[in-house]
């Protein structure tokens, strides 16, 4: 070979193109499956069938029916609290098998009448995922349920329920909030609700409730928050009876009527004025100024879960092990197969050893500690537009998270040529992929591993380096024959050599990017951000114009923009065996979009995945079981800006069940949608 230059080029051209499809190959099974695929624990979570209620016998009756079709996404078939959609909401679904309910009229120990039941079903809980279905569903339909929902409790406590007990009359009329100032005091409302009523007492943090789950306490200052309504009366019966299975002591026993209606007159006096009505302002846990405060809210209710806790082949969150531990596979196009990281502190594999400061570089601009991230594996572009005070809080938030132990590889990458080619039939400069696929499992390790998934390509990358190593030393060694002087081709190599050079270094920016340090990252997050319309702040109010601003910020960073677009036209396809196919909505004002909802339609369907037909919404498609943990006020800013998005005719196909076509990973088409259902 070294008796010919060409032989050695050729020879360690070939070489490298070998490796190069070796490593596209590699890159399709390397990740072929992931290292664990379990499913949920049952007492947290268990599966139903898609669409709800697909697999009910055909004889059964019209509340059991109405049970499956609309409440067992978040309850559970049996009534358990443990609804597929159940471990992304906070608070967590009502656990019925019990019999203990919140919201009773009736005696301490008793359990609910079935008025006190029908009016939570009708009426919803405010500042919750539980809906109103008194619009949606027929007086029949409720009074089933309702029947149904009892019967899941302990049959022999139902039967012996008693006459609903009244209430003892309060003076509501003339009670002095003054004096209720001082018995707020004298009964120890403070310990949990704080000195000023905003929840943040000194035992907050630490209430639970019969089934082990957080219970923070209400922020009296917030009356619409308030899951049993906020008229006096609703009020008062909380005061007097408790929340049964909370921390809520009833106080009836310990105080006298006027007392109570004292204490109801207090907490009126220090509502707060809505964020959406004339002179309100925002003032909700995403303003706190506690940065844990509100970098757990914003965790929540954002963008980080979807991605960084592992999902079931049912598309169930595994956040009682893993919230947070990463090991989500995700295919990106030509862009390769990103593992999604470890979030948690653990020092080995998560966040432990990183700075507060270094994960909010990270989150806001991809700039890692020793990588640059590409913006289709972590979505930086969009997160860019976090504040410096958000992001440092979700840093902080997550530095305190439970170390959870799960080493995740590198991304897997096609070879150069691949990858190169595939790339320039992208849309630049954004090179937004056909679709995005995420996939069921951890493909993490919880153990140590002789051989990582990722370790196979960066031996074939530093068996191409080597490779093209010993190629440039021998090529100077080689023999070079003789040439006639007035040969044509005299310096034919060197120009070709050159634009060889050339050639690759352009092909190697293209492999890499957008991952490269000099990618100006203002210029992106301005560039993505500039898809999403400015609302109109002409002539508005002050409060007005806080919601908008709000809204448009929260629709940016909650990825809205991902499935509806930047403008809101929606379109965005969706497809996965789990639920099927379906396409985002058009949230414009145009009558093919929203125009003909109403604001409660909206806001159920983007709190409790509930459509204006009562059609059940996948939380794996339309992500509401984590709008659901926004406060009201967020809810109402992001209803605020929805409602002022300049109209677009695009009506939308209808949504399709599970068929045999369908994806193995819920894939979101980002880039050119399609109107066809199933994987294509």
């Amino acid at each position: 070979m070294l008796h010919s230059r060409r032989r050695v080029v050729i020879a360690t051209l070939g070489l490298l193109l070998i490796l190069d499809v070796g490593r596209s190959f590699y890159a399709r099974i390397g990740a072929a499956r992931p290292t664990r695929l379990w499913a949920a624990d049952r007492q947290d979570a268990e599966p139903i069938a898609w669409p709800p209620g697909r697999d009910l016998r055909p004889d059964a009756e019209l509340g059991e029916r109405v049970y499956a079709q609309h409440c067992a996404v978040c309850h559970g078939r049996e009534g358990k609290g443990n609804g597929p959609a159940a471990p992304s909401l906070h608070p967590r679904p009502r656990d019925f098998s019990g019999g203990v309910f919140k919201l009773k009229s009736s005696a301490a120990g008793a359990p609910p009448l079935r008025a006190d039941v029908r009016q939570v079903v009708a009426l919803g809980m405010p500042g919750s995922s539980m809906p109103e279905w008194e619009d949606i569903l027929s007086a029949a339909e409720i009074d089933a349920v309702v029947d149904y929902v009892r019967r899941l409790g302990p049959h022999s406590e139902w039967a012996a329920a008693p006459a609903k007990e009244a209430v003892p009359p309060p003076t509501l009329a003339s009670a002095s909030a003054e004096g209720g100032r001082q018995m707020y005091e004298d009964l120890g409302c403070p310990s949990c609700h704080g000195r000023d009523g905003r929840g943040d007492g000194p035992s907050a943090a630490d209430l639970k409730d019969v089934w082990n789950q957080p219970d923070p306490p209400r922020d009296l200052t917030a009356p619409w928050t308030f899951r049993g309504g906020s008229l006096p009366e609703a009020v008062y019966a909380r005061i007097a009876l408790g929340l049964s299975g909370t921390p809520m002591a009833a106080y009836a026993e310990v105080a006298e009527p006027e007392q109570i209606a004292s204490v109801v007159a207090y907490i009126r006096s220090i509502a707060r004025t809505p964020a959406w009505e004339r002179g309100g302002v925002l003032d909700g846990p995403g303003q706190s100024p506690d940065p844990l405060r509100r970098g757990e809210y914003l965790v929540h209710a954002g963008m980080c879960g979807l991605c960084h806790t592992p999902v079931d082949r049912d598309g169930i969150y595994l956040a009682s092990t893993h919230y947070l531990a990463g090991g989500m596979k995700v295919e990106a196009g030509a862009h390769g197969i990103f593992f999604t990281r470890n979030l948690t502190s653990d020092v080995a594999t998560g966040l432990g050893s990183w700075t507060p400061e270094q994960i909010a570089t990270a989150i806001r601009t991809g700039h890692a500690p020793q990588r640059r991230l590409n913006y289709w594996g972590m979505p930086w572009m969009v997160l860019g537009a976090l504040t410096d005070d958000d992001g440092l809080a979700i840093a902080r938030y997550l530095k305190t998270l439970p170390p959870v132990h799960n080493a995740v590889p590198l991304a897997l990458h096609y070879g150069v040529v691949e990858t190169v080619a595939r790339k320039l039939t992208y849309g630049w400069p954004a090179v937004v992929p056909e679709r995005l696929s995420y996939y069921a499992g951890n493909f993490g390790y919880e153990q140590p591993v002789a051989v990582p998934r990722d370790l196979p390509q960066r031996l074939l990358i530093w068996i191409q380096i080597v490779v093209l190593a010993l190629g440039l030393i021998a090529t100077p060694f080689a023999t070079r024959r003789p040439r006639r002087e007035d040969n044509p081709g005299r310096g034919l190599a060197t120009i070709v050599t050159v634009l060889v050079l050339v050639l690759a270094g352009g092909a190697a920016v293209v492999y890499r990017y957008p991952a490269i340090d000099r990618l100006p990252t203002q210029s992106v997050v301005n560039a993505f951000a500039a898809s999403i319309p400015e609302p109109t702040l002409t002539g508005r109010a002050p409060h007005e114009v806080a919601l908008l601003q709000r809204g448009r910020y929260l629709y940016g960073i909650t990825s809205c923009p991902y499935c509806h677009g930047g403008d809101g036209a929606g379109g965005g396809k969706v497809n996965w065996a789990v639920f099927g196919t379906t396409w985002a909505r058009n949230l414009t004002s145009h009558p093919t979009g929203l125009a003909n909802w109403s604001d409660d339609a909206v806001l159920r369907a983007m709190r409790s995945g509930v459509s204006r037909d009562g059609r059940p919404l996948h939380w794996q498609a339309m992500i509401w079981d984590h709008i659901s943990n926004y406060s009201v006020e967020d809810q109402r800013a992001l209803l605020a800006y929805v409602r002022g998005l300049p109209p677009v005719d695009a009506a939308g196909p209808a949504a399709v069940g599970p068929g045999p076509s369908d994806c193995m990973g819920d894939t979101f088409w980002v880039g050119a949608s399609s109107s066809a259902p199933g994987c294509r």
